[in-house]
């Protein structure tokens, strides 16, 4: 067989394999590796992010820069990738929006969302005490639990700040693929279909 014959479909192959991967969800990875964030804060989530101080960095291990200690949508795109979208934010009495937190001011309490769609969004919820927040990934599903504020900074003589805010954010659950990778494939297929023309044209003349 002829190199010639299998060139345009490698070609082709490869294309379709870098596109398809550029469409696959992303993997969550543990951003905190021996940080303060931790299954005993909040329940339930994958994946977790902090704390993160007010002075333009991090308390922990987790080596994202320029976050400060009040979150926003951009903190939680460096922490866990991707374009974030707030919500709700409960600050003061019990609810907003989606969302209801109990004990706002206290170190722990409770939490409930209404309305949340697994199916098309990834969500993040933030818990902001004193002078630090931790983020926290959740799992598919989850509409309620508990939380606490011992993964944030402590204040004062080592003690345990009261909840400031707890926010909800949200985030496509399917990637956009960037740019480049889209016109890396486009071109890997487009290459691919002219050179097996091209092969088609010699075989008829043949």
């Amino acid at each position: 067989m002829k190199l010639s014959y299998l060139v345009p479909s490698v070609i082709a192959a490869a294309g379709i394999a870098v596109a398809s991967s550029a469409f696959a969800p992303a993997q969550a990875a543990l951003i905190n590796g021996g940080g303060t964030c931790n299954l005993s804060n909040f329940t339930s989530y994958t994946d977790c992010g902090g704390f993160f101080d007010g002075n333009g960095g991090n308390a922990g291990d987790d080596g994202v820069a320029a976050i400060t200690g009040n979150d926003d949508a951009s903190d939680i795109g460096a922490i866990f990738g991707g374009l974030w979208e707030q919500v709700s934010k409960v600050e003061s009495g019990t609810t907003s929006g989606v969302l209801t937190v109990n004990s706002v001011g206290q170190t722990s309490g409770t939490w409930s969302a209404t309305g949340l769609n697994y199916s098309l969004y990834d969500y993040v919820a933030v818990i902001k005490a004193g002078n630090s927040f931790s983020a926290y990934k959740l799992t598919d599903a989850t509409t309620s639990g508990n939380w606490d504020t011992l993964g944030v900074e402590p204040v004062g003589n080592n003690n345990t700040p009261g909840l400031s805010h707890l926010t909800l954010y949200k985030a496509d659950a399917e990637p956009v693929p960037e740019p480049l990778t889209i016109l890396g494939s486009a071109t890997a297929l487009g290459i691919g279909g002219l050179l097996k023309r091209q092969q088609s044209k010699k075989n008829n003349k043949a």
